[in-house]
């Protein structure tokens, strides 16, 4: 039986190749192999698995298991409330949590995760761990057993997160160009719900450069200007809002700083020949 908690739900699955058929689950899923070994199908890709393998699936994906020894999953599948927000009654607005925040830069980043996805071996042993007190904290009444679990969780999330880091920065020439590419976008994605702090020149402040440089430097390095890098990874968020929340898209629009509902429609015709709720309507029924 599954363990509930506020934001996911966690159980331990054995599985079994016999009638093993490709499916798809409703929620975002992590699952950690506790023993066994095989072939983990991911639409329609092939992925060795063995015991310590980490798997992080989105709602698009199908998937199966093909063992070829005894195999026993945890599984941590977030829940409807995970994607739910903050309603502040002083401001009157929407707010994400930090744990939303968290896993929507994961959402928006997943396609650079291929097959199991961390490979450091200390990273490795640090996920063990965290799964080991996961499962021992799902089977005691402590204080603070929610807490607890819920911040195991979120370390495993920046894990992730750290991982994703490590294999999406541009093509660059030199690794001194590509740390500091890095420090660029982590500093965009952790502020980008600050308009102040993402302005190219308060970015340029940031990095002791004037603006013209940073400007010329992010495009030299990355193909791409600060811009639009900034406007591209807006319109992501967007795309995870529209799908995984019930926010209104003005709420969304206002969010993410565009003008209005209709500068983000804009948007959205411009790059998808879409509305954004017609984006979430075709995008839902599928």
């Amino acid at each position: 039986m599954p363990h509930h908690y506020q934001d996911f739900e966690l159980l331990i699955k054995k599985v079994e190749t016999k009638n093993a058929r490709p499916h798809r689950h409703q929620y975002f899923e992590l699952i950690y192999v506790l023993q066994g070994q095989g072939k983990h199908i991911i639409n329609g890709n092939q992925f060795e698995y063995k015991k310590g393998d980490l798997f992080l699936l989105n709602t698009t994906d199908q998937h199966m298991f093909k063992t070829s020894s005894p195999s026993e999953l945890c599984i941590i599948d977030f829940t409807g409330s995970f994607f739910a927000f903050i309603r502040s009654d002083e401001k009157r607005n929407y707010q994400s949590t930090g744990f939303f925040e968290q896993m929507e830069y994961i959402f928006h980043n997943q396609y650079r995760l291929k097959g199991h996805i961390i490979t450091n071996e200390n990273d490795k042993q640090l996920t063990e761990i965290l799964i080991g007190r996961l499962l021992w904290e799902k089977e005691q009444n402590e204080y603070g057993k929610e807490d607890m679990s819920r911040n195991i969780v979120f370390l495993l999330l920046q894990l992730i997160t750290r991982y994703i880091h490590e294999h999406s920065i541009f093509p660059v020439k030199t690794k001194r160009a590509q740390r500091v590419v890095r420090d660029i976008i982590n500093y965009i994605h952790q502020n980008i719900y600050n308009k102040e702090n993402i302005k190219v020149e308060n970015i340029a402040r940031r990095f002791y450069k004037s603006k013209d440089h940073i400007s010329l430097y992010f495009k030299k390095q990355a193909g791409i200007t600060l811009k639009d890098y900034i406007l591209s990874y807006k319109f992501e968020l967007a795309k995870t809002r529209l799908l995984y929340s019930d926010l209104p898209v003005a709420s969304i629009a206002s969010e993410l700083d565009f003008t209005d509902e209709s500068h983000l429609n804009k948007l959205f015709k411009s790059k998808l020949g879409v509305t954004a709720n017609a984006y979430r309507k075709r995008n839902k029924n599928e």
